[in-house]
Parts: structure tokens; sequence; C-alpha cells
């Protein structure tokens, strides 16, 4: 995942490791959970939120065809 600095003052603590796995994964966790609410729970558009593509479907597609990597 690629969390943007800014996230550390919006939800965590301004000396988090954002290249320490375990504390990415958890943010992104949390990043996630903050778009999945502010779009009513609509899977693709938190996607599209968080890619800054909103009103696109293009990045969400993208990350539900890759699920089946992992």
């Amino acid at each position: 995942m690629q969390v943007m600095p800014f996230w550390r003052d919006e939800i965590g603590r301004s000396g988090d490791n954002l290249t320490h796995t375990p504390t990415n994964l958890c943010y992104g966790c949390r990043i996630l959970r903050f778009y999945l609410d502010r779009e009513d729970q609509n899977l693709n558009r938190a996607l599209a939120a968080d890619n800054g593509s909103s009103g696109s479907l293009r990045y969400p597609n993208k990350v539900r065809a890759a699920w089946g990597n992992y």
C-alpha cells in the first residue's frame, strides 16, 4: 500500500514510520474504513476515492481483479 504522509496527522501520530509494514497495513485498513464510511459502504466508490479517481471504475476493477492472486 502507498500511504501518503498527511494521513499521519489525520489518523495517526507524527512519528509513525509508514515504511514499517505492520504500521503501513494498519494505516491502509483505517484509510479504507474512512472511505467506506464516507461512501456509504460502497467498495467501488471507496476504492476510487482512495485512488483519487472518483467516478471511474478503472481502479476498483483492477483491485478486484487482483484479489484472486492473494
